[in-house]
């Protein structure tokens, strides 16, 4: 029997993904002068937001002169316009999985320097009972959701993930969770065959079928 369900925000509960690249992409042209392009960015994505800038400026993620402050700035003023919403209905969705006494939380690989500002714009301050967030390091998903589960005192079988693309679905996976491939955002096309090749148990297109889907499980 389900008993929580863990939520991406990327591509996820709002189409950010160009928003993310776009401010990685100005935050180093405004530190080097050079403009890296989106297949750079996005090589490094899995890793934290200290860990995609440092990897594209080749500085430690823990260096003290890492600009995230000014990242996080390309962040927030970039986000009205191309972000101004999460997906239609998905803070409805949340709440209502939440009155069906389900557990909610975000397993992102982002950390507070995004997460926050975007939870904040899409009014789903609050919702989430626990945050995973990512590291600069690797990819930490699957052991974010092993935490989760120790923490909440569940089986594998008793949570389900919600994510986007192709390491979401491996992470989980891995975890010996379920997972429900998120297809409904304009950069899901793209992982489409890779997504599939990895047999997500749900795959979705549409995001008004989510919450049915949940609260059937």
């Amino acid at each position: 029997m389900l008993k929580a369900v863990l939520f991406d925000v990327d591509g996820t509960l709002g189409d950010t993904l160009p928003l993310c690249v776009e401010a990685y992409r100005c935050c180093v042209e405004e530190c080097t002068g050079r403009k890296p392009s989106a297949e750079e960015v996005v090589s490094h994505f899995g890793l934290s937001d200290r860990g995609v800038l440092g990897a594209l400026l080749g500085m430690s993620p823990e260096d003290p002169a890492l600009p995230i402050d000014r990242f996080v700035a390309a962040y927030e003023r970039l986000h009205p316009v191309l972000a101004p919403a999460p997906f239609a209905g998905a803070v409805e969705m949340l709440r209502a999985v939440k009155a069906a006494g389900l557990r909610v939380g975000l397993i992102s690989g982002k950390e507070h320097y995004t997460a926050d500002p975007t939870l904040r714009a899409y009014g789903m301050e609050g919702i989430f009972e626990w945050m995973g967030l990512g590291k600069p390091t690797h990819n930490v998903k699957a052991e974010r959701l092993a935490e989760v589960m120790q923490l909440w005192q569940l089986a594998p079988e008793e949570l389900i993930y919600v994510g986007d693309v192709p390491s979401d679905i491996e992470l989980a996976h891995r975890a010996g969770v379920r997972i429900i491939n998120a297809a409904w955002a304009q950069t899901a096309a793209k992982d489409e065959a890779a997504c599939l090749a990895l047999h997500p148990e749900y795959r979705l297109t549409d995001f008004s079928q989510l919450l049915p889907l949940i609260l059937s499980l």
